[in-house]
């Protein structure tokens, strides 16, 4: 059996770590997988350069938290034993996974509903809807059930 290579974005919150805990739960099911855990940082704006004139020093800063976002759910993949690769974008979540998919050769998207900006309401958020629009491979999108969370793994 071909292993399959999920791309499985994260912000770092509980909630996006649903996706991760779908596909833990895939693994256990017998489907044969490995990660592509990302995560998309935002560019530098301008009025932070205004704040702290130094550019480089706010890269630096940016880039240590997105690789401390990625901490959460590769903790989850190490626990549950699954094969992981890290990604790192700059730009639009929205734009950027769908590409970054295809550039890592991932055969399918898994995203949760919404991590901090899951809209109040319960509809899928902003990033997984653009996702599942314009990805060029399928896209699982993961809701949180009753239940789930930190408190079940």
């Amino acid at each position: 059996m071909a292993m399959l290579n999920f791309l499985v974005p994260t912000d770092g919150s509980d909630l996006s770590l649903d996706a991760v805990r779908h596909v833990i739960r895939l693994s256990q099911e017998g489907l044969a997988l490995q990660v592509t855990l990302a995560h998309v940082r935002e560019p530098v704006h301008l009025y932070e350069v205004v704040l702290a004139p130094d550019v480089e020093v706010l890269e630096n800063a940016s880039q240590a938290a997105a690789e401390h976002a990625l901490v959460p759910a590769a903790e989850l993949l190490t626990a549950a034993g699954l094969s992981f690769t890290q990604e790192i974008a700059l730009g639009d979540a929205a734009s950027e996974l769908p590409e970054m998919a295809l550039e890592c050769g991932c055969d399918a998207i898994v995203i949760s509903t919404g991590g901090a900006g899951l809209l109040s309401n319960g509809r899928i958020g902003r990033v997984a809807d653009a996702v599942l629009h314009h990805a060029e491979v399928p896209v699982t999108v993961v809701r949180r059930l009753e239940g789930e969370g930190a408190q079940g793994d």
